[in-house]
């Protein structure tokens, strides 16, 4: 599938709207399912059946986390692509940190005061944590995040660097492919850096990602910036 994908922009576009069509038909499953999870959580409490509830949070738990895969999903594909808009970086970054590491997440920030960048506000959002995550799993628990943010020109760039072992030269130039990865286990594996590159390209930016075996690996997102 990957071949295919690299090889034909009309084979990634099928790719697109076939991951659009089932996160829409995911999204409708989930509401019924996390509506009707809620109402009986809600009903056990009240009859005081409490060695129900442990179970039924843990399935609403379940059923967020596939809830969120579906709007992975349909950033993926483009198809809930939103106007873009004049966005802060010094607004918004602080902000997506700050929830991260209330999970443990351990950041250091070096923010340049500068222009507001143009693109959508959720979507930037979202490439960031694709962006901390996935820098984060290569980090380990002991390793270090850094995230940047620079002018070049009529760009922003927000930079996020990992101490994590580096990436092979063939793995580098995958790493942008949907659905590829090197890690096994759990939804959604192998879309993250696959979110930021389309989001990018949509939002008129680049993604670049530098890496060595041994050294760590960069990710630059440069954005279209505008003045403030």
């Amino acid at each position: 599938m990957t071949d295919i994908i690299s090889d034909s922009s009309a084979g990634l576009s099928a790719i697109e709207l076939f991951a659009a069509q089932t996160a829409h038909d995911l999204n409708n499953l989930l509401t019924g399912i996390l509506g009707n999870l809620e109402l009986m959580q809600n009903r056990a409490r009240r009859g005081g059946m409490a060695e129900f509830d442990d179970y039924l949070a843990s399935a609403r738990q379940a059923g967020s986390r596939a809830a969120h895969f579906t709007q992975r999903l349909l950033a993926f594909s483009g198809r809930d692509a939103q106007a873009a808009a004049p966005v802060a970086l010094d607004a918004v970054i602080p902000r997506v940190i700050e929830t991260l590491r209330a999970t443990g997440l351990a950041i250091d920030m070096e923010l340049a005061v500068g222009k507001d960048v143009l693109c959508s506000a959720p979507q930037l959002e979202l490439a960031l944590r694709e962006l901390l995550d996935n820098a984060a799993q290569a980090a380990g628990m002991n390793g270090r995040i850094t995230l940047r943010t620079e002018y070049a020109g009529d760009d922003a760039v927000i930079s996020v660097t990992d101490t994590g072992p580096g990436m092979a030269a063939d793995i580098l130039r995958r790493a942008t492919e949907p659905f590829f990865s090197t890690r096994t286990g759990g939804a959604g594996q192998g879309l993250g850096l696959a979110i930021v590159e389309r989001f990018a390209r949509r939002s008129g930016g680049t993604l670049e990602l530098v890496s060595h075996e041994g050294e760590g690996t960069t990710a630059r997102l440069r954005l279209p910036a505008i003045a403030p």
